[in-house]
């Protein structure tokens, strides 16, 4: 088969965006998302800027907004080693209340400025969003005594930031007698004299090897460390090199492991005199690692393909005649000291699949060709990732490729992501836009960025923006930061003139995965009780508020966990019962619309359904629900609510429920059991 048969056997897709408004929500292609991201081996060793992803991915995301616990305090700051400069910003701070350590990604800065506010205040601390302006902190309402932390602020390169903007953030901290740290991956411009700004500088790699790495240094390691440490740049490969120490792994095998280590070895690579074809080789395993060796081959044919287009091969001179053998052009790749092949067992049998020999080197090969290659070779890229997105076997490799990619040259990235997210590959780019955001979410540098491209996307993006927007704060985006995913969540259900259908769905699913992967479900109960008092229990609100009020907290009631299909609700209410209220704040909401009483009154049933089935304390749970219910539904409502939910309990009778019932109403008119 030639190349071009080989490039054409799989049916093309339309290349046209999608026009018109969004989709209303569309419950396959979550599940889509959800079984492409969660269901493949491609992410298991997924390498996003320095931070590995191995294993299940949810548990090792953290929440970046909220109130900061105590075991996250202690963990950052166990063996945290004060960089120089640390006591004057400690004084800097405690005179001020607010301080911005401004320094590149990598220098510890979250640790930083964690210890800098234990050292003013034992109060409680909580992170804000990163995607918080100016006039946001200068707004926000800090409790007295306090502590504060933006990590990671995202700084529009165009905007200046004056020096006034900042003071009036500095007299809201001190008025409210609160305390407030910023980080900022960009440095002090020269000459620059912002209030409270600081020149961060990280801290000894020596002493914070010593610290997470503490056995005694022979004379001989002392130099090789010394050596190798002068020129690390973050603080994460010093605590990498102490992680791979303590797993008892050699000095010498641990140090190959060393970002420097691994930069070196690849420029070494890219020094050397190599053909158009193994370029292109290695730019095909970084938009498709942990494909099998078909699917590879397959990918680099494409690329050659594109390539000629933009840079064509020289002529072949006159007379020149060429050698008819098959070409054994895997040994090219197979030598290739970068490529490695690791065997996974799947149902299917053992399968072979290639991959970084070390996964640090993905994104210093993607750096290498940034650096090396001009625009024409990434107009060729350009274009063959949008040739194989379509393709089921490649969109998820291409979405940790992006991922990786966006940590050296994010203004390559984002037309790609832009024209996916408007449907320009279909559903296919769609999803792969949005494995790319989840990826960037596990990475401390690009989760700030990952946050702003949804943000901008659904206040200001096209309809299709939005719905990609949705998707990702419903998923991973979401689970890092809950505060921004249900604030920007509810902008899209209350856009009525750009979306269609039930998407107010999308609530219950960013509820569902936050009670799977954390224990920050509540901060969706307490969004929505707040919406429910606002514009269902004051006459004066907006009847179409209303309305969406009411679908969306019917759709955190109705939400279930995608795995073992119970209720979402019963199971956060299990781990949380003092949030019993909150529910029964929701739900009586949606009662006393009428529009979709009907609704809520099924969706209170399921929940007795539910723990019927699963629930040995059901009659207990029941009646604690039925007790919430009398103190937040309006008294005149308690009779018709019986007399209708017994109607409605009575018309499905596949599960037997008659004691839940009762106990429910019985607690909720007050009548002793």
């Amino acid at each position: 088969m030639t190349e071009e048969q080989t490039v054409t056997t799989e049916e093309e897709q339309t290349e046209g965006p999608v026009e018109g408004p969004a989709r209303s929500f569309d419950q396959n292609m979550l599940n889509e998302v959800n079984l492409g991201f969660f269901g493949k081996t491609v992410f298991q060793n997924a390498s996003i800027g320095v931070q590995n992803t191995k294993g299940t991915l949810a548990s090792s995301l953290s929440t970046s907004t909220g109130l900061v616990g105590d075991a996250d305090i202690s963990a950052a700051l166990e063996r945290f080693v004060q960089p120089e400069g640390f006591a004057g910003s400690t004084t800097l701070l405690a005179r001020d209340r607010m301080v911005v350590l401004c320094g590149r990604p990598g220098m510890g800065k979250r640790s930083s400025a964690l210890s800098l506010l234990r050292e003013v205040t034992d109060e409680t601390l909580y992170m804000l969003s990163p995607n918080i302006s100016l006039s946001e902190l200068a707004g926000y309402e800090y409790k007295s005594g306090c502590g504060y932390l933006v990590v990671d602020r995202v700084v529009d390169t165009g905007l200046q930031e004056s020096d006034f903007e900042w003071r009036i953030v500095h007299d809201r901290v001190v008025g409210r007698t609160s305390y407030l740290v910023v980080t900022q991956p960009v440095a002090l411009a020269d000459g620059s004299e912002s209030f409270g700004h600081v020149d961060w500088q990280p801290p000894s790699t020596e002493k914070l090897l010593r610290a997470y790495w503490q056995q005694e240094w022979s004379t001989e390691d002392s130099n090789a460390l010394a050596e190798a440490l002068a020129s690390v740049e973050n603080v994460r490969d010093v605590v990498g090199l102490a992680r791979q120490l303590n797993s008892g792994k050699s000095l010498e095998d641990a140090l190959q492991h060393l970002d420097t280590r691994v930069r070196a070895e690849v420029e070494k690579w890219f020094d050397g005199m190599h053909e158009r074809r193994s370029i292109v080789e290695i730019t095909t395993l970084a938009f498709t690692t942990g494909v099998d060796l078909r699917t590879f081959d397959a990918a680099v044919l494409r690329l050659l393909r594109a390539m000629h287009r933009y840079v064509p091969e020289p002529a072949a001179e006159d007379g020149e005649t060429k050698e008819d053998h098959l070409p054994r052009l895997r040994e090219s790749w197979l030598r290739n000291e970068l490529v490695g092949l690791e065997t996974l067992n799947t149902e299917l049998g053992a399968r072979r699949v290639l991959k970084f020999s070390k996964p640090e080197q993905h994104r210093h090969v993607l750096t290498q060709l940034w650096q090396r290659m001009d625009v024409a070779f990434w107009d060729a890229v350009s274009d063959w990732l949008d040739e194989i997105v379509v393709r089921p076997r490649y969109e998820l490799s291409v979405a940790v490729g992006l991922a990786e990619f966006a940590s050296v040259a994010l203004d390559e990235v984002m037309p790609i992501l832009d024209r996916w997210a408007q449907g320009f590959r279909q559903a296919a780019g769609q999803r792969s836009t949005v494995y790319t955001l989840y990826l960037m979410a596990y990475d401390e540098s690009l989760a700030p960025i990952a946050l702003r491209i949804a943000t901008n996307w659904i206040t200001r993006g096209k309809p299709t923006h939005r719905w990609v927007g949705a998707m990702a704060f419903i998923g991973q985006l979401g689970v890092r930061y809950p505060h921004d995913a249900r604030r920007r969540l509810w902008q899209v259900c209350v856009q009525s003139h750009t979306v269609d259908g039930n998407v107010e769905q999308v609530f219950g699913e960013l509820f569902a995965n936050l009670v799977r992967n954390t224990e920050n479900a509540h901060l969706v109960l307490n969004f929505l009780t707040e919406k429910v008092d606002r514009f269902i229990c004051q006459p004066d609100a907006k009847p179409g508020m209303r309305t969406v009020t009411a679908r969306t907290a019917l759709a955190v009631i109705e939400s279930r966990d995608a795995n073992t299909k119970r209720s979402s609700v019963l199971a956060h209410l299990a781990d949380f019962p003092e949030h019993t209220a909150l529910v029964a704040r929701l739900l009586s909401g949606a009662l006393i619309h009428r529009p979709v009483r009907l609704r809520a009154i099924k969706a209170l049933r399921a929940l007795l359904e539910d723990l019927a089935k699963h629930d040995e304390n059901a009659s207990e749970h029941a009646r604690a629900l039925g007790e919430a219910l009398r103190a937040k539904l309006p008294p005149a409502e308690h009779d018709p609510l019986e007399e209708d939910f017994r109607i409605v309990a009575a018309r499905k009778k596949d599960t037997d429920i008659r004691s839940l019932v009762d106990a429910v109403l019985n607690a909720l008119k007050g009548r002793v059991a």
